[in-house]
């Protein structure tokens, strides 16, 4: 092979093939030196005085595979001085650092592959131990976090219309939170907050005068009294948004709620059947399979209760759907509220009492149709980064992962 496309496959423009030392079936060694004869002084900026002293032992530096080969380039080690200022140095190579034993553009491909599995999956790719990857990995996270969090939060700040999700995701399921705070709009995710609670959420926004300094047009989240009293704090002109997802999901547990109440009087096989086959009724209708509606029936068909509940939690769903703007939203709340009223059960009644409660931030959906869609699907890649990391008890290094995971798609900018 021609050493000219040796060079065009390595990609690095500083250096010259020189020869092919060694191949075998698992390793390529190559001998390579710099394209220059002359470097500039680190001391004094000026290359008019540099001379060579002399060669060392030459670098043996690993770089990119080649035809799934691990590659080792050879660089000559050469001693330099400079007449000026009296200064001896090494010829220093920018696909390299000082001191270190693998090119940049493969610790920066090894961290790469470690930001989106773990350091051991990385380091059998690469073929290197798990802890020179762990190394590189450590090195390289602060300076791409602060990267990713400053393009994310200058976005935030110049988006016309900023749509900010506000959302608990557990690290210990009943025992211990984190909030994170989302640009749903610029589909980023902005910081962690450690805990759920008020006073939490009141500390972060003392400590961070840029969050306060964020002008949104709407924030999106659950029904927590705590996120409610606090984006009204900070934010009062913001349109608050309860989360599409999580009012759903009052109604459905009211649904399921009365289907259990009709379970405990039916007769053990159908009793055993609606049981097994209560999911059935969370969905839409349309969106179940045709064998799927036909079980759905027969399940509807053991009461007329459960079916009055179950038309009322398809009514919610297609309020949602098929209001064309707020006007006619708040009709469509209140006529939905007084179907709820007709039905007899202790849950539906608690359900509209809640419902009734959030009108304004239920119904604010239809100013400005956002959910945390996405930010539930990054609260799953949280909890499988804490599953590979088995919960990381450094906080900076915590949060600095969990940043560059649900923004990983920045990192091909």
């Amino acid at each position: 092979m021609q050493t000219q496309y040796i060079n065009e496959m390595l990609n690095l423009p500083e250096l010259r093939i020189h020869q092919i030392l060694s191949i075998d079936t698992d390793e390529l060694h190559i001998d390579a030196i710099p394209l220059g004869d002359k470097q500039s002084c680190p001391c004094c900026g000026s290359d008019q005085d540099v001379i060579l002293k002399g060669r060392n032992e030459p670098r043996i530096v690993r770089h990119l595979p080649v035809f799934g080969k691990k590659t080792y380039l050879h660089v000559p080690s050469i001693r330099m001085h400079c007449n000026r200022c009296e200064t001896g140095f090494v010829w220093a190579y920018k696909f390299v650092g000082p001191k270190q034993r693998y090119s940049r553009l493969f610790r920066s491909h090894t961290v790469e592959q470690a930001l989106g599995s773990t350091a051991a999956h990385s380091a059998r790719m690469q073929r290197v131990p798990a802890s020179t990857v762990q190394r590189m990995q450590e090195e390289a996270i602060p300076a791409e976090q602060e990267r990713i969090r400053e393009q994310a939060w200058k976005e935030a700040a110049a988006s016309d219309r900023l749509v900010l999700g506000v959302d608990d995701c557990a690290i210990k399921k009943g025992h211990t939170y984190n909030t994170g705070i989302h640009n749903l709009r610029g589909e980023t995710m902005l910081d962690v907050i450690s805990g759920r609670k008020l006073d939490d959420l009141r500390a972060y926004a003392l400590q961070h005068p840029d969050f306060r300094q964020l002008s949104p047009y709407a924030v999106v989240m659950d029904l927590a009294p705590a996120y409610h009293t606090w984006i009204s704090e900070c934010f009062p002109d913001a349109i608050r948004i309860a989360d599409r997802f999580h009012v759903h999901g009052h109604v459905i547990e009211s649904l399921q709620a009365v289907r259990k109440t009709v379970q405990s009087t039916l007769s053990p096989r159908a009793k055993a059947l609606l049981k097994s086959q209560h999911r059935l009724l969370n969905p839409p209708k349309d969106t179940l399979t045709e064998e799927g509606q036909k079980r759905l029936e027969i399940l509807l068909g053991y009461s007329l209760l459960l079916r009055s509940v179950w038309e009322w939690k398809e009514a919610f769903s297609v309020w949602y759907d098929n209001s064309p703007n707020h006007a006619v939203a708040l009709l469509g709340f209140d006529r939905w509220c007084r179907q709820g009223d007709q039905i007899d059960h202790v849950a539906v009644r608690a359900t509209l009492k809640t419902m009734r409660h959030w009108k304004d931030a239920i119904v604010n959906y239809h100013r400005c149709r956002f959910t945390n869609a996405t930010v539930e699907g990054r609260h799953n890649r949280i909890k499988a980064y804490q599953r590979r990391h088995y919960f990381t008890r450094n906080r900076s290094r915590y949060i600095a992962g969990i940043l560059i995971e649900c923004n990983r798609h920045r990192l091909l900018d």
